[in-house]
């Protein structure tokens, strides 16, 4: 999708929608600006800034008929606490009517291997239920000693009975992952870091020296990343006549996160916090209700949803070389957050000129009630890490918005759309895990964002054609400062505000039912109007880190008729362009443009009806094969400026984490 990229990086990965991200990465500390959900319910943590949403919570992906996403902030219905720059929806596998099964088998490079199942009961008694689940693992294919394992699972169920008037539905979703990391190396020889450790004799460590995709064994630098959260949650609808439906959706979600980690890399007193024990839970509920008239004339949504959600989140640091232990830390920090965020909405799409032209204007009531404590063990002789005491803020905001259709041909409409949507600042900004910073609640602001939108389409039988432009204005707009790649908290934050604009460009051609053609493009320019560090340090007019300055992705696939079944081979060309580059040291972007790269995947796909009669049961199977990274170009998933953190005088380079290599696929799958 045009403005849609995905950063990998050591097994987790980013993803931007115009810029603004969710996920992990390194360089990316404002990152919390999508709202993720799974089958409409929300995924995201409320407050944490590392780690609101994991992408290994979504490890099996053929449990997912698809995906739905909305750009920018959306209307007032389709919000959530962390929409500023868009909402992605992961909806699984429905039940239905008719029986149904498959099961999934693939391997691949470095180990790969998923194994998947889904199951449909189809009608009975009344109720109709799917359960799907699986299983996936990998070795890294990053090169030394250590082999870097992961592996994830997980299972989903979801149960319907319609009645006369409605639905009523059950659903469970459950994850786990196991992922283990290595820390980025350095691009280019620095005096000290050798294969054995610092300051240890041996091979200099960099991707100029040691290799491209080396990275040093686990007994010098190691995390373990572990993921476990579950859903439960239902949905009930009603029609309740003349047009009118209401739907109720309440939830429960329970979040573990454990982070085992060890980054001394051989150095022995300099730094105390050389190792980690990191552990945070949340448990959160709410519920969104909404009623909905679809008329000629008009359609009307009205509702509003609350969630609430206890945060604890603590940490244990410590060196075993300078005596101290997980149970005996040098430093430790046990924070508690409870915050209760709501919002209540009306919006009326107006249908006008034969349904040609719309009009929706909306109005939304955004609350954030947030409550930090602190959990000091009055035994422990370990200094505690969290200087601010505790804090409390309470904001209520309106939230206006105005959208415009119109279908001015037949195949062509033009639209434009305003928003204005605010965001509670994450727990960095209550001063959580910053040492020496101690935090004045009446000085914590929240995130808002001024979103406008404009664009055309065509769409005809076989071609859709978009462009848009988009221009989001966000103010206070929270920026860690990290300083090396061992420094496990931030030492401070900005407080910025930054213009996100830029053009959207997307085409579908299918001329014939065998071609399909995609292509998408984006070019952008973000950038800080006001931003400083803590030294004062000022970023105004840079362009901010991490985002591509422009990017595109081509797709050309054709369908083969051969015998009993049909080849589809699919060609895909994704190109990123130049980022800016972001120092770790000095918390913001630097003048340089790195790491624009091309990668190449040719990937095809073989249907067939062969075994339906040698196999009972079987009514369709498919056999898929994949060779990404075709060409096997050397880029860098992840790259930035830091220190090691292993010399006070050492200066500033480049660290990195090396993009996949050429990687093979094969997998199965049988339909019954």
């Amino acid at each position: 999708l045009g403005g849609v990229y995905k950063r990998q990086g050591s097994g987790r990965y980013n993803i931007t929608i115009n810029g603004m991200g969710i996920g992990w990465w390194s360089g990316n500390t404002y990152r919390n600006q999508i709202s993720i959900l799974f089958d409409g319910i929300p995924m995201n943590n409320q407050i944490t800034n590392d780690g609101q949403w994991n992408s290994s919570q979504i490890p099996i992906l053929s449990m997912i008929h698809g995906v739905n996403v909305i750009y920018g902030p959306g209307n007032p219905k389709d919000r959530w606490y962390d929409s500023l720059g868009g909402t992605i929806n992961f909806v699984p596998l429905q039940p239905t009517a008719k029986e149904n099964a498959k099961a999934n088998l693939s391997f691949g490079s470095y180990g790969s291997k998923t194994a998947s199942f889904s199951l449909n009961t189809g009608d009975f008694y009344g109720w109709s239920t799917v359960l799907a689940g699986g299983y996936t693992s990998a070795d890294s294919f990053y090169q030394g000693p250590s082999n870097w394992p992961q592996h994830s699972w997980s299972v989903y169920m979801k149960t319907a009975h319609p009645f006369s008037n409605g639905m009523l539905t059950f659903g469970f979703y459950y994850e786990k992952s196991d992922a283990t990391h290595s820390l980025t190396v350095p691009v280019t020889p620095i005096a000290g870091y050798t294969v054995n450790g610092y300051g240890k004799p041996g091979q200099l460590l960099s991707q100029q020296t040691s290799g491209y995709y080396y990275v040093p064994s686990s007994d010098l630098w190691y995390k373990d990343d572990i993921v476990d959260s579950y859903i439960l949650y239902s949905q009930q609808i009603f029609n309740l006549g003349e047009g009118w439906t209401l739907k109720n959706t309440p939830w429960y979600r329970h979040a573990y996160r454990l982070h085992q980690a060890y980054f001394n890399y051989g150095a022995t007193t300099f730094n105390p916090e050389a190792a980690e024990h990191y552990a945070p839970t949340s448990n959160s509920f709410g519920d969104r209700l909404g009623v909905n008239l679809h008329s000629h004339y008009n359609d009307i949504n009205l509702g509003g949803w609350l969630s609430y959600q206890q945060y604890n989140t603590n940490e244990d640091l410590w060196n075993p070389l300078l005596g101290t232990s997980q149970d005996n830390p040098y430093v430790y920090n046990n924070v508690e957050f409870n915050t209760l965020f709501s919002n209540l909405y009306a919006q009326d799409t107006i249908k006008l000129l034969d349904d040609h032209l719309r009009i929706t204007p909306g109005l939304a009531l955004a609350g954030f009630y947030t409550s930090m404590s602190d959990l000091i063990n009055p035994e422990s002789k370990s200094l505690y890490l969290t200087e601010t005491p505790g804090a409390k803020t309470n904001f209520t905001r309106l939230e206006p918005s105005l959208g415009i259709n119109y279908k001015f041909l037949k195949n062509f409409s033009v639209y434009a759309n305003y928003s204005e949507t605010y965001q509670n600042e994450t727990d960095l900004a209550y001063g959580a895990y910053l040492q020496k910073i101690e935090i004045n609640p009446a000085d914590i602001p929240v995130t808002k964002a001024v979103d406008y939108e404009t664009g055309i389409r065509f769409h005809d039988k076989s071609t859709n054609i978009g462009i848009n432009y988009y221009h989001d204005y966000l103010t206070n707009l929270l920026n860690g400062v990290s300083g090396s790649i061992t420094q496990f908290n931030a030492s401070g934050y900005n407080l910025g505000n930054a213009i996100y604009q830029g053009v959207n460009i997307y085409a579908k051609w299918r001329p014939i039912w065998q071609l399909y053609v995609y292509g998408s493009a984006n070019v952008q320019h973000s950038y800080y109007t006001q931003d400083y560090n803590n030294s004062g340090t000022s970023f105004n007019g840079m362009r901010l880190a991490g985002i591509p300055h422009y990017s595109f992705n081509v797709s050309v696939s054709y369908k083969f008729r051969m015998p009993y079944g049909v080849l589809e081979p699919v060609l895909t060309d994704q190109y990123s362009g130049g980022q800016t580059l972001y120092n770790n040291v000095a918390g913001g972007p630097t003048n340089q443009t790195i790491n624009a790269y091309n990668i190449v995947n040719l990937s095809a796909s073989y249907k067939t009806f062969a075994l339906n009669h040698i196999i009972p049961g079987v009514k369709e199977t498919d056999f898929n094969f994949g060779v990404y990274n075709l060409l096997n170009r050397k880029y860098e998933s992840d790259i930035y400026l830091a220190t090691g953190g292993y010399n006070p005088q050492e200066e500033p380079s480049l660290f990195a984490y090396a993009g996949a290599p050429l990687q093979v696929f094969g997998g199965l799958t049988v339909k019954f």
